[in-house]
């Protein structure tokens, strides 16, 4: 789809022009309800506005849970929230999102979960973004990347996401590898066919040397300096890139 300036409402082009500056909060839902309730709220917005109304991560029950890390991306000192992305660390059998979406129709993801719960397994998942991130020029990419350097802080070796058969690129990127024991051949029908997806696999610390530099890079950096900034490129100016890590 594309995010040409010209084909979005003005009042996006207008707040994407300004963005010079932008903040990632790291933080557990159960120290913020009511900033983790905005999160839930600006993930449906965003997906129902591209017509999917159902998902098994739209449930709130993860809301003030401990279980749950939340990356929020804002702006405006904080008034508007651009994007966001939930790491859901696994407590038991079918507590995951991907658990409850295909976990019926496929019990070896389960098992598969279950061989390795004991190492630290969790989610990546509600990944959602405002169009003004796009016309701002501003990635996902460095977001999932201190998601990546975080997991030893959060105890977990295993990182996993849902992944369109579309997403190799990005997925190969990141250093993640597809569960050919889930489906036929690691692919299935999700949310719904003709879409295929496949789950992704990130093991904590070897999949970094499969992933790209500036991947590995932006994750070391993520572990190693909790507060950090960084600046970037964007289609207008450039961004102070900062991030703000609640956890310790």
């Amino acid at each position: 789809m594309s995010s040409s300036p010209s084909q979005i409402p003005r009042e996006s082009v207008d707040i994407a022009r300004t963005l010079r500056e932008v903040t990632l909060h790291v933080f557990q839902s159960s120290d913020d309800p009511i900033l983790s309730e905005q999160f839930a709220k600006g993930h449906q917005d965003v997906l129902r506005a591209a017509g999917i109304t159902k998902l098994t991560s739209f449930g709130q029950d993860w809301v003030g849970d401990d279980s749950s890390t939340l990356f929020l991306l804002t702006c405006q000192n904080d008034e508007v929230l651009l994007s966001g992305m939930r790491l859901q660390r696994r407590t038991g059998y079918g507590t995951l999102p991907m658990e409850r979406a295909v976990g019926k129709n496929h019990p070896e993801l389960g098992h598969y979960l279950d061989a390795r719960q004991d190492e630290g397994c969790a989610e990546f998942c509600a990944l959602w973004s405002r169009r003004e991130t796009a016309v701002a020029g501003i990635a996902m990419l460095p977001m999932a990347c201190v998601g990546l350097g975080l997991m030893p802080m959060l105890d977990i070796r295993h990182g996993f996401a849902f992944m369109g058969t579309n997403m190799r690129p990005i997925q190969r990127e990141l250093g993640f590898t597809i569960l050919d024991e889930v489906g036929l051949d690691g692919q299935f029908d999700y949310p719904r066919p003709p879409i295929r997806s496949e789950v992704g696999h990130f093991c904590h610390p070897e999949s970094l040397e499969d992933a790209a530099d500036d991947v590995r890079l932006m994750a070391r950096r993520a572990a190693e300096e909790p507060d950090h900034s960084q600046m970037m490129n964007g289609r207008f100016n450039r961004i102070s890139y900062r991030v703000e890590n609640h956890l310790a």
